[in-house]
């Protein structure tokens, strides 16, 4: 009876690798690596969000709102398209304004990064 004892405490020594001397500071730099793989993902994932929603948007508004609106109402489609038109001659104006296309076309960027970053911040606080 005593052999199995004696086995039992063997095996479980063997079974616990003896602790290194600098685990903590290896444990602490594997989880930097992990959070900072996640942080990538995370905007990865985040860019692509917004990537296919405005792909999305455009494909609803493309596809039927406007023939959609016109069946409704031919007043209020006359009075919908002199409002576009009134609203594409504002734009022209600011496209033509010193800032380019792509300038704008920048800010809008860096605006859907910075809200990229900013909803990653509030999920890692909930």
């Amino acid at each position: 009876m005593a052999e199995f004892d004696f086995d039992a405490h063997l095996s479980r020594l063997y079974a616990e690798p003896p602790p290194f001397q600098d685990a903590e500071r290896f444990a602490t730099q594997v989880g930097a690596r992990l959070d900072r793989g996640w942080a990538i993902r995370r905007l990865l994932i985040g860019a692509a969000g917004v990537v296919a929603g405005l792909i999305a948007a455009a494909q609803i508004v493309g596809a039927r709102f406007a023939a959609d609106v016109q069946s409704v109402s031919k007043e209020g489609m006359a009075s919908l398209n002199h409002e576009m038109a009134q609203g594409m001659d504002r734009l022209s104006q600011v496209m033509t304004t010193p800032a380019s296309a792509e300038t704008l076309w920048l800010a809008a960027a860096l605006a859907a990064v910075a809200l990229a970053f900013g909803m990653t911040r509030a999920m890692e606080e909930f």
